[in-house]
């Protein structure tokens, strides 16, 4: 049994690319065939056009959301993105190289959006391996993803931490590496003494100079379909008060990190005056390969020594939803 479901009439352009992902993934040649995307549709509609014009143009409008849809994926996420389009245009192409790190972000932001409710992926992870994808890689995604769009530092603050610190350990590591506050010992009076991560599930700051940095960004992780509801921003400012004092930097930034495209571009923007800033699909792969990358220079990056956790999680997926 195929580990992709065949297409149907309800899918969006950005579901459709994903299909061809996927199908290109799990491809033992790493090819997923446009033509037989349109076929296949073409084959659901409940009668068939008698203009032969008509189907036609049809298709190759469905051939234009398609390649556009790809494009501006090859666009946004540059060297971080896992596959191409042949010369022809009839084919999306899995890059020989995928299994290197640097493509496994996006790889796991794919397998991630379908989860749940999804009509693509018949084999989703579940047991063990969905707990992994929510609890650990996604978590290890979303701090180096954070690492890169501020350029700088970036500590793994989420539950359940993979360092085993309390957030008060953490956070004086934190300090002591330019944080530009002062970790609270102990926490705020009014602090849950069952409190594991205070709804923050990552923190960093740019990078240069003397303390305190010029902007600091908290962060937060939101892999399920529920995320429009899930703002940091509330989050912080408790976790700042019950964790956090003599904080000297002015420039307090806001960021979810989440693994959907969203076609919806005017939805997305309305979001973002609730979330201050969404790393999304297009943009949080990238930044990962970039915090990765940032870790090499010496700039200190939780979770970029357990990037192999990642990739061997991902291996582990495909593995499992070719067998199911």
């Amino acid at each position: 049994m195929s580990a992709v479901a065949p297409p149907n009439l309800a899918l969006e352009s950005d579901d459709l690319v994903d299909w061809l992902e996927l199908n290109a993934l799990f491809d033992p040649f790493g090819v997923a065939r446009v033509d037989a995307l349109a076929g296949a549709l073409a084959g659901l509609e409940e009668s068939a056009e008698d203009d032969i014009g008509e189907r036609d143009r049809q298709r190759e409008q469905l051939l234009e959301r398609l390649e556009n849809e790809i494009g501006t994926r090859l666009q946004h996420l540059d060297g971080a993105y896992p596959f191409r389009l042949s010369d022809s245009g009839e084919e999306l192409i899995r890059e020989d190289n995928w299994r290197e790190a640097k493509f496994s972000f996006y790889l796991v932001c794919l397998v991630a959006t379908h989860v749940t409710e999804s009509s693509i992926l018949v084999h989703p992870p579940v047991g063990s391996l969905r707990t992994q994808l929510r609890n650990r890689v996604f978590q290890i995604v979303a701090t180096l993803g954070l690492a890169g769009f501020s350029s700088g530092p970036a500590f793994s603050v989420g539950w359940p931490r993979h360092s085993g610190e309390t957030i008060v350990e953490l956070l004086t590591r934190a300090s002591a590496l330019g944080g530009g506050f002062t970790a609270r010992n102990p926490p705020g009076p009014y602090t849950s003494p069952h409190e594991k991560d205070g709804g923050v599930d990552v923190i960093a700051w740019t990078a240069g100079g003397l303390p305190p940095p010029a902007a600091f960004f908290f962060g937060q992780t939101a892999s399920g379909k529920n995320w429009p509801g899930k703002p940091v921003t509330d989050h912080a400012r408790v976790f700042g008060m019950a964790y956090m004092q003599d904080h000297m930097t002015g420039n307090l930034n806001h960021v979810t990190m989440i693994p959907y495209r969203i076609l919806d571009e005017k939805f997305l923007q309305a979001q973002n005056l609730h979330h201050k800033g969404i790393l999304e699909r297009l943009r949080l792969p990238l930044n990962a390969w970039r915090g990765l990358e940032l870790a090499g220079t010496g700039i200190h990056v939780d979770e970029a020594q357990n990037v192999g956790d990642l990739v061997q999680w991902l291996g582990n997926f495909i593995e499992y939803a070719n067998a199911a």
